[in-house]
């Protein structure tokens, strides 16, 4: 036989509970006064002297006294009793509905939640109690989905936004070249540069969102990493970008024997990526300086520029995905705005922290702080 929901509810269970616990009240009252009435029997005073019968007569007479009040107070106390129970019943099924209300709204709520609709909030004003905890957990939950579902949602259009343009380039390029009725040799040659240059954006942006995407490697696979030698590789492989765009790029002041535990292509990857967004913002015959201490546990790279800077107001968007701040200037050169991204998405895995000081017109500082090899 299906049991009906009603007795399924913590409102119903509450109320069995509060009824039990009257019951048991009213019966320990019960219990009370038929011990009353057993002992009033057994015991009589005596007669007073001007009682005119035998003192026998004049028990009978107190005996049928007490029967009669105690029967009628045992009559009122069941009467009582039951009125008890009924009301004690009912108060018990509406002051859980009140306690419960909250709960009710979070159910209401959660049934209505979708990811077109994740601005509502329950609200609830109360005492700090578990009820209040509860309401107020489900209210911040929904503004982690609510910012989750935006930066998604912001993420799927800058991406497609990203993937879109070389996609276009490669096809605006290859209609330009259907049209002409005598192509060149050399028409298709540049064709085929721009194609190509394309589909390496398109490789890039790929990669690099695959990189987001996964997970951190297990810390069981790091390794000793000696960031002296990592920094000076890094600074080698970048000169000839360096020399092209006319900036200056020299490591300094890097201790010998710099080491941190981790992974070695990602540490790599962060110190390429901070150096090779020096270069892109920096300015003809501006400096990059790529340098390395020890700060207590830690071990911090800095690398500083003499490019365009930053504001202050977007200090911190930059390690945002696809964020960039002179965004025409960074796809012209190819730039994927996930440099950064990556950068954070590396050092935070690692246990460490990344920051930023700029000023614009005269260049960044980003700082790279990694826990020293114990």
């Amino acid at each position: 036989m299906r049991i009906p929901t009603l007795f399924k509810t913590i409102r119903f269970r509450l109320t069995l509970w509060y009824s039990g616990i009257l019951i048991v009240l009213m019966m320990v009252l019960l219990v009370g006064i038929n011990l009353a009435m057993v002992g009033n029997r057994s015991t009589f005073p005596e007669p007073p002297p001007s009682f005119p019968g035998d003192v026998p007569s004049w028990r009978q007479t107190l005996s049928d006294d007490r029967d009669r009040n105690l029967t009628n107070l045992r009559n009122y106390s069941l009467i009582g009793v039951g009125a008890i129970l009924i009301v004690g019943a009912v108060g018990g099924y509406v002051i859980s509905g009140m306690m419960l209300k909250p709960i009710d709204r979070v159910s209401s709520l959660a049934a209505r939640i979708s990811h077109t609709n994740l601005s509502e909030r329950i609200n609830h004003q109360g005492p700090h109690d578990e009820v209040k905890r509860l309401a107020d957990t489900f209210d911040d939950m929904l503004q982690r989905l609510d910012s989750a579902f935006e930066s998604q949602q912001r993420f799927i259009q800058d991406a497609s936004h990203e993937l879109k343009t070389p996609i276009a380039t490669a096809q605006t390029n290859i209609e330009v070249l259907e049209m002409d009725q005598s192509p060149t040799v050399e028409d298709y040659k540049r064709t085929t540069e721009v194609v190509k240059r394309s589909l390496d954006r398109l490789d890039y942006l790929s990669q690099g969102l695959l990189l987001l995407s996964q997970g951190s490697h297990p810390k069981n696979t790091w390794t000793d990493v000696d960031l002296t030698s990592l920094i000076y590789e890094v600074v080698t492989e970048a000169q000839p970008a360096a020399s092209s765009a006319e900036v200056s790029l020299q490591a300094a002041d890097i201790p010998q024997g710099l080491k941190v535990k981790g992974d070695a292509i990602g540490i790599k990857q962060v110190v390429t990526n901070l150096v090779d967004n020096a270069i892109k913002y920096n300015r003809p015959e501006g400096s990059v300086q790529v340098s390395a201490r020890i700060d207590g546990p830690s071990a911090t790279i800095e690398v500083k520029d003499t490019g365009i800077g930053i504001a202050v107001t977007e200090q911190q968007r930059v390690f945002d995905r696809f964020y960039r701040v002179d965004k025409s200037r960074a796809r012209s050169q190819g730039g994927s705005g996930l440099g950064l991204a990556i950068v954070k998405k590396v050092v935070e895995e690692h246990g460490g922290t990344v920051s930023v000081e700029s000023t614009p017109g005269q260049g960044s500082t980003f700082r790279v702080a990694l826990p020293l090899q114990k």
